[in-house]
């Protein structure tokens, strides 16, 4: 039996400020409760921009999705980063985030039953060009790998062709498709 594998505890990512560009800096930090609302804010951006409408989300929409977001963030099988960059005033203003974590599919058929999942991840559309997206997933896969998960597995939709081109330029190979029928 795999022993289950936190993220949190094991594997805090590496905080130092990552010189993104000649004058911009992003600061990565560790998600807490407190970080909640943007969290929350950022995700309901995520989803107004893969929503494709075919399904109907339920009224209480935002506040399940905050109820959800809140057992991530304390799940110690989960990792939440949240980027910020400095601005002139040496304040930082956070512009995007992350959330992964551990799975463990302990069903006999692989010798490390562990993966990585990164569910979630947003950065604002004015700082996109900065590489904030690929260094948070940098720092969560460095976290993975300390771990000893050796691979990752995100998802996106079929109409978010951004998330195509980026996934596509950090490595990640497509292995599966989801196909939906109403009927």
């Amino acid at each position: 039996m795999y022993k289950p594998i936190s993220l949190l505890k094991n594997s805090p990512p590496n905080l130092d400020r990552i010189k993104v560009e000649r004058t911009t800096r992003i600061n990565i930090r560790e998600a807490t409760q407190n970080d909640l609302d943007l969290i929350v804010q950022f995700t309901l951006s995520l989803h107004a921009h893969e929503d494709d409408g075919e399904i109907t989300a339920s009224e209480h929409f935002a506040d399940n999705l905050s109820k959800w977001l809140l057992v991530e963030i304390n799940n110690p099988q989960s990792l939440f980063l949240i980027a910020e960059k400095e601005n002139s005033k040496k304040n930082d203003s956070a512009v995007g985030f992350i959330g992964a974590a551990s799975v463990i599919n302990d069903n006999g058929f692989l010798t490390n039953p562990a993966k990585g999942l990164i569910q979630l991840l947003w950065v604002e559309e004015k700082s996109r060009k900065s590489k904030v997206a690929g260094n948070l997933v940098k720092e969560i896969e460095h976290c993975f790998k300390q771990v000893g998960i050796e691979y990752v597995e995100c998802n996106y939709t079929c109409v978010n062709n951004l998330a195509e081109k980026f996934w596509d330029g950090l490595g990640y190979n497509k292995h599966s498709i989801t196909a939906r029928k109403f009927i």
